[in-house]
């Protein structure tokens, strides 16, 4: 929160520079947690592709491949398809019971030379243990975006940054090795949550190092490079078919984050606000070394950081005035304030459709990705289409909520989502490139919405519950990601149509939900639950709504 009088940050900021080469190369180095983090969230698409797969016949041999006729005399075979039964066999040789796959399976080289499926079984009756690999990577992403925010604020974006990288370094290079299914899922935990650490961490540091003008930019920017790791991991997973030696390809450009430690500076804000003000100094005197500025005399900038922080501790609860709360006591508070959000009739309404857009969103946003992959006849095409029409989505975005609106654009959006994935159903089942048209808009859309409602939740929410507002509906998002791999995991076998079914309601309920949100664009922000339930959307005037979008995120 800027300070209301007195010198801002912003002013100290713009005397080394808010937007030089000094910044530029702070959001060059973020690039890499970006691009990484776009990699390994859907690595397992690729590490833990499914091959086809049948059942071992009795008395076949392990390099034998058995004749058309075996096959025919011990499989069932599917006759819309023509293809054998994955997951049973005949009792007997022309017999009429089924049994399972008792011998194991046999698995098709054709797409992928070898995955953890095909290593550990995770088929048939295991598959949900595939399934499971993914989610427990978005519970990784779901516990470091809770932890991580709470350490930067304890220790400092940059530590956060560094540690983070060394631990992201060693958990995704060891995954390569992994022994066991229970080692492989708890490295891609850590992976998860060390990578989340990065990217928010990174983040914060980028946005409090920015001048005002140019957050709005840096904050799309940032975004971009995830897209781009998606498709530079179909390129990987092409040309590398062994999941060993395509996760250590995808992991060892993380090397690079070991020049964390010699280039990254420790954000100035942070600094000041934890009262190290020389060291506040030192880092801004580098970046106007870097950015060519020249700052004032060290006694005047020492009295423009101390003005700035004794106002911005005038808006804080004064510490010396309240004992310090315990943990238990924080975390009960905590509590409190979430009760908070559906306490009354409208911040209930509100707070309500805000957690299950949030859900809904992330569900459809991952979902259909990773059911893409099943749609199309290439997964390699499919992965590298949905990070690719990523890009445009997110760049077109912002733009759009401001001439629409927020509220048009978020119902728009999931709408547009959800048609497009329910026209999935009505495509036959053996065309596979209307379905990938199809699946890629409904990427587009998902991934358009999440950029609006990131935006948009900050500001429906009042300034007195913001916080937990946001924090409350990500935590929503995560669960929302953790149930899409199931839901394409456990369903497509049942029927190929069922996850595009789910994905496409869950996205039309959604705009309609979206109905009950206020809108937001030009009005001013409601400061407290009261101003919610008296219904103070008041147009703010211009002065006042471009200084909303040049504040902190």
């Amino acid at each position: 929160m800027a300070a209301a009088h007195g010198v801002q940050f912003e002013e100290i900021l713009s005397r080394a520079g808010d937007a030089g080469l000094w910044q530029a190369l702070i959001v060059l180095w973020s690039i890499v947690g970006s691009v990484l983090s776009g990699v390994h969230s859907f690595s397992s698409a690729f590490v833990g592709g499914e091959p086809e797969h049948r059942c071992v016949l009795p008395g076949e041999l392990a390099n034998e491949t058995a004749s058309e006729e075996q096959l025919h005399l011990w499989l069932p075979y599917n006759n819309a398809t023509g293809q054998p039964a994955s997951c049973e066999r005949w009792d007997a040789a022309g017999g009429s019971r089924t049994v399972g796959c008792d011998a194991g399976w046999v698995y098709s080289r054709e797409r992928f030379h070898s995955t953890i499926v095909s290593e550990w079984d995770l088929v048939c009756g295991r598959r949900w243990m595939m399934s499971t690999v993914q989610a427990s990577y978005m519970f990784g992403i779901f516990c470091g975006s809770m932890i991580s925010g709470v350490l930067s604020d304890q220790f400092g974006r940059r530590r956060v940054v560094c540690y983070s990288g060394v631990l992201f370094i060693i958990s995704s290079l060891a995954t390569a090795g992994a022994g066991s299914y229970a080692s492989f899922v708890t490295l891609r935990f850590i992976t998860a949550f060390s990578g989340v650490s990065i990217y928010n961490s990174m983040f914060i540091l980028t946005m409090e190092v920015m001048g005002p003008r140019w957050r709005s930019l840096a904050g799309l920017v940032y975004q971009v490079p995830f897209s781009c790791g998606m498709m530079a991991l179909s390129a990987a997973a092409y040309l590398v078919r062994d999941w060993r030696y395509l996760q250590l390809v995808i992991s060892a450009p993380s090397v690079l984050m070991l020049g964390f430690w010699w280039v990254l500076p420790e954000s100035p804000r942070w600094l000041i606000m934890q009262d190290r003000l020389p060291e506040a100094l030192n880092v801004l005197v580098a970046a106007a070394r870097r950015n060519k500025r020249t700052l004032p005399s060290d006694a005047e900038m020492m009295r423009m950081m101390s003005e700035f922080r004794a106002a911005e501790t005038k808006l804080s609860p004064d510490d010396d005035e309240e004992p310090q709360r315990s943990a238990l006591q924080s975390c009960a508070n905590g509590i409190g304030e979430i009760f908070r959000l559906v306490g009354t009739p409208r911040m209930r309404r509100i707070s309500l459709a805000s957690f299950y857009n949030w859900l809904v969103v992330s569900l459809i946003y991952y979902g259909v990705t990773f059911n893409s992959a099943d749609l199309s006849s290439s997964p390699y095409l499919a992965i590298f289409l949905a990070g690719l029409v990523e890009v445009p989505a997110v760049l077109l975005a912002v733009p759009l909520i401001s001439r629409v609106g927020r509220r048009p654009t978020t119902v728009l959006t999931f709408l547009l989502a959800g048609a497009a994935i329910l026209c999935i159903m009505a495509v036959p089942a053996g065309i596979a490139w209307p379905k990938l048209t199809l699946a890629m808009v409904g990427k587009f859309a998902s991934s358009a919405g999440f950029a609006v409602i990131f935006l948009y939740t900050a500001e429906f929410f009042p300034t007195t519950l913001r916080n937990v507002g946001f924090g409350a509906s990500s935590m929503c998002a995560r669960m929302g990601s953790m149930a899409a791999p199931y839901v394409v995991d456990l369903l497509s076998p049942v029927h190929w149509a069922i996850p595009s079914c789910v994905f496409g309601l869950a996205g039309v309920t959604a705009a309609l939900v979206a109905l009950l949100l206020p809108e937001t664009n030009g009005r001013r922000l409601p400061e407290t639950v009261a101003d919610i339930e008296q219904g103070a959307w008041h147009p703010a005037p211009r002065d006042g709504y471009q200084a909303l979008h040049s504040t902190e995120p």
